[in-house]
């Protein structure tokens, strides 16, 4: 049987999805930010359940802003198909998750072979925070972004998102996303001398586990090691926070040196499959 989530299933789905917590981190982070019922936030989930007598076998969810996010490693065919009929007559923008559950969903929800803007496989990384190397560049400073970054907070998205391939999201300009990241208590800057050099980001985040996302260094910065520096400084900050895990995809072969170089360890993959235009399922 598959249904809806409500609030007091919150714990249980933690716990199964904290099982499989390298490729769960959207569902994680999106439940302890916004629980089960919040229907306005972009971010806020609506799960769904499969359960038997032992408990929860398999969660789905769906954003308010339409993205598509699964955990069901052990799930049958129908697990896929039953959700799909849930998500009939909804739009969705993409879906997120481990490769072959990606391929599953988007099989059952007839969605396989339409136009995507991105679909690609990126490798997943994790690192245990006790392991964590020390930090290196000692010229350079972690902090918060503030409203006079905007300016060219703008053009450092505009580089983002051309060098990752993602589009905008639906709605949003470049100068949105500035506002955002500024505004966003878990954005961070890495500044030499007083400049800007790098910007990340914690995409999602539970109790004891973190997923680093955003990082970028603009081109003029770059072959300098401040993409892994940010990344290292960020994670130190938030293990001082009582956090032991980090998790992130690698967007590219460089970026996944850089992480590489400061700790972590290559674990398996991650898919991102976004629809050149929006979908209303039909099932």
């Amino acid at each position: 049987m598959i249904r809806c989530a409500i609030a007091a299933d919150a714990d249980a789905m933690d716990k199964f999805l904290s099982r499989y917590a390298a490729s769960s981190m959207f569902l994680r982070g999106n439940l302890a930010a916004h629980g089960t019922q919040e229907r306005e936030h972009r971010q806020g989930t609506t799960f769904y359940l499969s359960e038997d007598k032992n408990g929860i076998k398999a969660v789905a969810g769906i954003t308010n802003g339409g993205y598509l996010m699964c955990q069901a490693p052990d799930a049958p065919k129908s697990f896929f198909d039953g959700v799909a009929k849930m998500l009939n007559g909804l739009t969705i923008a993409g879906m997120t998750g481990e490769p072959r559950q990606v391929s599953k969903m988007l099989i059952a929800i007839g969605c396989d072979k339409m136009a995507f803007a991105l679909r690609e496989q990126e490798p997943l990384y994790a690192l245990d925070l006790a392991e964590m190397m020390p930090l290196t560049l000692q010229e350079c400073s972690l902090v918060k972004p503030l409203p006079d970054n905007l300016p060219w907070l703008a053009e450092w998205f505009l580089g983002y998102h051309e060098d990752s391939g993602l589009p905008l999201p639906s709605g949003s300009d470049l100068d949105d996303l500035a506002v955002t990241f500024a505004a966003n208590p878990d954005a961070r800057l890495l500044t030499v001398n007083n400049m800007p050099v790098a910007m990340s980001n914690l995409n999602a985040r539970t109790l004891d586990t973190v997923q680093i996302g955003g990082v970028y260094v603009p081109p003029e910065h770059r072959g300098c090691g401040y993409g892994g520096e940010i990344v290292l400084r960020h994670l130190h900050e938030v293990r001082s926070e009582g956090i032991g895990k980090a998790i992130l995809f690698a967007a590219s072969a460089f970026a996944a040196r850089a992480y590489e170089a400061i700790g972590f360890s290559h674990i398996g993959a991650y898919e991102i499959a976004l629809f050149k235009e929006p979908l209303r399922i039909k099932t």
